[in-house]
Parts: C-alpha cells; sequence; structure tokens
C-alpha cells in the first residue's frame, strides 16, 4: 500500500519525544517493515517553518499575555494547516498514494483539505478529546471545535489509542462506525538488547532500589504525588526516583523533591531520544504512572512491561486495558499519595512479587502490543 502521511506538528520533527510522534514514528516504521511504501509529510519540512516557530516561542509567547499568545498560535496553526494540508496533497498525487493518513492536531484540518483536493480516502490517527487542547491551554476553543468536525467529517476512518477513548468520543459526538482502537505499542526486541547491570552502574544505582517515571509531565501525570510518596519511603529504604522526560510539569516536580529533602534520591535526566529510552527503563525495578486523565492510553505502560518491570499505576479504565491488578501490576485509587506509597512499599519489601509480576507484564505484551501488530491493524482500518 502506498500511504502519504501527513505529520501536522507545529515546531517538531517525526522522531520526536512527545507521545503523538513516537506513536507516528514507530508505526511508520514497522508499515514500511511490512512492505508499506510510507511517503512523511511534515509541517517543519517547509522552508521557513522552524523560524516561524522559533520566533513565537523565544519572543511573541513571552512578550504578549497568555490569552492573546495562544489567540495567535491557533490562528497560525489554522492558518499553516491550509498551506500543509496543500502541500500534502500534491505529495500524495506525486506520490500516486492509495490513502493519506495523518496523526491529528487541534487546531488544524490539513487533513480534510488534502482528502478534498485528492478524492483519496483520509484515516485520522491519535485522534483526542477537544477537552486535551483545552486543558493544555487553546486559544480558540470553538475554532478547535469546529475544525475537528471538519476532520472527522472528511475521514473514512478515525483511530483511537484505548476503548475508554473510544467511549468518550462517542460521547462527544463523533460517529461510532468511524471509529477503531489501535492501541499503542512497543518494541520488545530494544529491552532484550540491554545490559541491565551495565545500566545501573553507569547511571550510579547500584544497591538501591530504582522507580521510574516516563513522560511528558503533562498537569494529568500529577508527578509531585509520586515524590510525596518516595518521600514517606525514604527512611526506610534505598529509594532511588529516575525522572525521564521533559514537560511543564517537571520543574515543580524537582522542586516538590527538594522541599521534602529528596535531592540526592532524584535523577532527572531530561527529554532523550525514543533510542535511548530501554536502557533508562531497564535500570529501575519499578514503574509508576503516578496519576492519567480517563481515556489515553498510557505508552509509559508498555515500556515498564517490554522492561518486565512490574507497574504502579492509578486504576482508571485505560490502564486497566493494559495492567492486570496483582498480575502485571498493582493499582491503587486515583488521586491517592499514600495508596500510592503503600503500592510501592509492598513492590520495594518483596522482590519476588516485583520479578513475577515484571516477568508477567513483559509475557502479556511480547505477543500481541508489538508495533508491527499495531501497524497491522491500522493497515486494515485505512483499506
Amino acid at each position: 500500500m502506498r500511504i502519504t502521511w501527513s505529520l501536522p506538528v507545529g515546531g517538531e520533527r517525526l522522531h520526536g519525544t512527545r507521545g503523538d510522534l513516537v506513536r507516528a514514528s514507530r508505526l511508520i516504521a514497522a508499515l514500511r517493515e511490512e512492505g508499506d511504501d510510507v511517503r512523511v509529510v511534515g509541517s517543519l519540512d517547509r522552508r521557513g517553518a522552524l523560524t516561524v516557530v522559533r520566533t513565537y516561542r523565544r519572543w511573541v509567547r513571552r512578550a504578549l499575555p497568555r490569552r492573546a499568545a495562544l489567540v495567535l498560535r491557533d490562528v497560525g496553526r489554522w492558518a499553516d494547516a491550509r498551506s500543509h494540508g496543500a502541500r500534502v496533497a500534491a505529495e500524495a498525487r506525486a506520490h500516486a498514494a492509495d490513502v493519506i493518513v495523518e496523526t491529528q492536531v487541534h487546531a488544524g484540518a490539513s487533513g480534510a483539505l488534502a482528502a478534498r483536493l485528492t478524492g483519496l480516502p483520509l484515516l485520522l490517527d491519535d485522534c483526542s478529546p477537544v477537552s486535551e487542547a483545552v486543558a493544555l491551554g487553546a486559544g480558540l476553543p470553538g475554532l478547535t471545535r469546529r475544525l475537528l468536525r471538519r476532520q472527522v467529517e472528511a475521514a473514512r476512518c478515525i483511530t483511537v489509542s484505548s476503548e475508554a477513548l473510544r467511549v468518550r468520543l462517542i460521547r462527544d459526538g463523533l460517529p461510532p462506525a468511524k471509529l477503531r482502537v489501535v492501541p499503542n505499542g512497543v518494541d520488545p526486541a530494544a529491552y532484550d538488547r540491554v545490559d541491565r547491570t551495565e545500566e545501573r552502574r553507569r547511571l550510579g544505582l547500584e544497591g538501591r532500589c530504582v522507580v521510574v517515571f516516563l513522560g511528558s509531565f503533562q498537569p494529568w501525570h500529577r508527578v509531585d504525588l509520586l515524590v510525596q510518596a518516595v518521600a514517606q519511603l525514604a527512611q526506610a529504604a534505598p529509594v532511588h526516583l529516575l525522572l525521564i522526560g521533559e514537560g511543564p510539569g517537571r520543574g515543580a516536580a524537582l522542586a516538590e523533591a527538594d522541599r521534602l529533602g529528596l535531592a540526592s534520591r532524584v535523577r532527572a535526566t531530561g527529554a532523550v531520544p525514543p533510542a535511548q529510552v530501554p536502557p533508562l527503563v531497564a535500570a529501575a525495578d519499578i514503574g509508576v504512572l503516578p496519576a492519567s486523565n480517563d481515556y489515553g492510553q498510557p505508552m509509559k505502560l508498555m515500556e515498564y512491561a517490554a522492561a518486565a518491570l512490574p507497574s504502579v499505576a492509578p486504576d482508571l479504565d485505560p490502564v486497566r486495558e493494559v495492567l492486570r491488578d496483582g498480575v502485571t501490576g498493582l493499582l491503587f485509587p486515583p488521586g491517592d499519595a499514600q495508596a500510592l506509597a503503600r503500592a510501592l512499599a509492598r513492590l520495594l519489601a518483596d522482590p519476588a512479587l516485583r520479578a513475577l509480576l515484571g516477568s508477567n507484564a513483559r509475557a502479556a505484551i511480547s505477543a500481541e502490543a508489538t508495533w508491527a501488530a499495531r501497524a497491522r491493524a491500522l493497515r486494515s482500518c485505512a483499506s
């Protein structure tokens, strides 16, 4: 199959560290390995696009009030989407594409325009509710809603990462017949190549029980809860916190660790390329998702499982799609730092339980959750 993949992610390239970019890059690589001809059209491929993004981030966003800056950003995304959609259409014609796949990004409708200009079917991948854009800061939420409706009307198929998200979008008014669940995946083989002992030595983590959080530090991740839970255990156990990633909540999490006297027990790497994630995660003993929204499938749980780590996560519907309580990890009531601390304490005190749950987690994802399997599911939606 010939696929033209549209990536209208402002300021980011395909192999970035954002979750939607990781998903897109892994699916594209898997599709190519399966023999599909995939051509990527990124919004930053256009001459001058990166300069515009940098100017906004370095100067305009700082100079204007927040509301005005967000409005300007959303208007810019809408205008850029029109230009990007025309480019996608031209590339799809030159590619003799069978289908256009677009990673859904709010405040733009480039996929709808490209589909109209070419007459090709459109698949929207990794769709999320408008409420997510509002939570992150939407300057023009009304425009964002209208543009999403335009994308939905143009699409033949819309893929989402969890059943909980499918239900959420149906409740928001999206047509059930168009919605398909294609969960996130993982590359278990990448963890097979890791020397865990060497990684722990390299990071200076020998002799400690390492708790890891991997993510983009969004407000709904509540990494502060994890810091508070670890602080309760620090006196009784040689626990160390490994934080992988970058995002708006990282500074507050580190400040909370400093306030609670945990600075010496925290290793924060910042953003790392996807290829560097397996060695870091494999150096840990327990993977944690301190909090999440109630619809998205947390990709980090897949990474923890591939590293044969038990996960500790809040008891939410999309989490239960990945994690089985008492079998591949431990669930706790959402928002309860005390319950999170108790779950961690149970695993810290029982290496055999950690090994059993981690082994179960690895076995559960090895056969059915690879990116190759997810790519085949995506292709079936596009056919």
